[in-house]
């Protein structure tokens, strides 16, 4: 197959094509590009990079850890679909907050005594930082979706032009970073786009994104009426209208096609199609199934796969902390002369982290 002949090089330039023609179809028509690729690639790109990670013990060394961030998706899944009624104010923020750090203790701390304190100790800092607003905006808001698909993102094509130091893996990163900020200064006026009643409908559920992403944090606490207020102006008389507001709508359009994009164009070098039959049929199916469930009512293809969609990000922490850590890592090196070792992995070339199986 073409696919497992790319080179690294290759593949590096491949994304490049790819993310001028997710920048394309942004600019476009943003709320369409979204909506249509979060429901067509969104659901596949769930499934294939779950089984990946689950071939890879989920970079932890040990599978029974993936069974903690498992367990806090479905309890934020419970709470965000109101599938138990009363549930405790901010408790989807906390559980994401212990999440992100249990997965830096499942990295880090290999000890079973150190682990178990450490998580015991992080469960009530958790609880007293998800009062804030800013944590509540970051973490409940901005983490699973706009930090996931376009810093974490950016954070694979660094680390992987950190590592391989060629001119591909730095080309990336650069057009990478100048397609992201040219939406803020390129961007078309507003009179040249409308967007219909259905685009609308369908993307009512993601509206407190471009909210928070265009507003302070400090406003981002909806028990009072007047904040509210501002909310459902911003809706009405910004979001769809404001040529600031279609900016920034063309810039998360692209970064959550080009993730998807990113994610499936890596075949060839981080081997996420080989996979048991048994199971690629069963992604297959799931896949076809949610394609049609978002044909017949967005709104609840969306409720469908809640978990899928917030777990796989829950998943990815360790992985996140890791690609951070080989951050710094790689810098110290070029710090101190070493010479490049590519490694053909995801994003380009990378770090052996991500492709090796650890024993768990």
């Amino acid at each position: 197959m073409l696919a497992r002949k790319l080179s690294v090089d290759q593949v590096n330039y491949l994304n490049i094509i790819l993310m001028f023609v997710a920048a394309a179809a942004a600019f476009w028509r943003p709320f369409e590009t979204f909506l249509i690729v979060y429901a067509l690639l969104g659901p596949l790109h769930y499934l294939t990079e779950i089984s990946w990670l689950h071939d890879r013990n989920y970079f932890t060394g040990k599978k029974s850890d993936a069974a903690i961030l498992v367990v806090i998706g479905a309890l934020i899944t419970i709470g965000s679909l109101r599938l138990v009624p009363d549930m405790p104010q901010h408790l989807g923020t906390a559980l994401t907050v212990f999440a992100f750090g249990a997965a830096l203790i499942f990295v880090l701390v290999k000890n079973g005594y150190g682990r178990a304190v450490l998580l015991f100790l992080l469960l009530p800092l958790s609880m007293l930082a998800a009062r804030l607003n800013w944590v509540s905006s970051v973490f409940s808001v901005l983490l699973p979706t706009i930090i996931h698909v376009f810093i974490f993102t950016g954070m694979f094509i660094l680390v992987g032009a950190l590592r391989g130091r060629s001119f591909s893996g730095i080309a990336s990163l650069v057009v990478f970073v100048l397609i992201s900020l040219s939406f803020f200064y390129l961007y078309p006026g507003s009179n040249v786009y409308t967007v219909s009643e259905q685009v609308r409908n369908n993307y009512r559920d993601f509206q407190l994104l471009n909210y928070y992403l265009m507003t302070p944090f400090s406003k981002h606490d909806f028990d009072q009426p007047a904040n509210i207020s501002e909310y459902i102006h911003f809706v009405n008389n910004v979001l769809y209208s404001s040529h600031s507001a279609f900016a920034v709508m063309a810039f998360i359009a692209f970064s959550y096609f080009y993730h998807y994009l990113n994610w499936f164009s890596k075949t060839s070098v981080i081997q996420w199609h080989q996979i048991p039959k048994s199971r690629f049929i069963g992604i297959i199916v799931i896949w076809l199934a949610s394609i049609g469930i978002y044909a017949y009512d967005y709104a609840l293809g969306l409720k469908w796969l809640f978990f899928l969609s917030f777990t796989h990000v829950l998943l990815e922490f360790p992985l996140n902390h890791l690609t951070f850590i080989n951050i710094g890592k790689e810098i110290g090196a070029i710090v101190r002369g070493r010479p490049a070792v590519p490694v053909k992995v995801r994003g380009g070339s990378q770090p052996s982290y991500l492709t090796r199986g650890q024993k768990s």
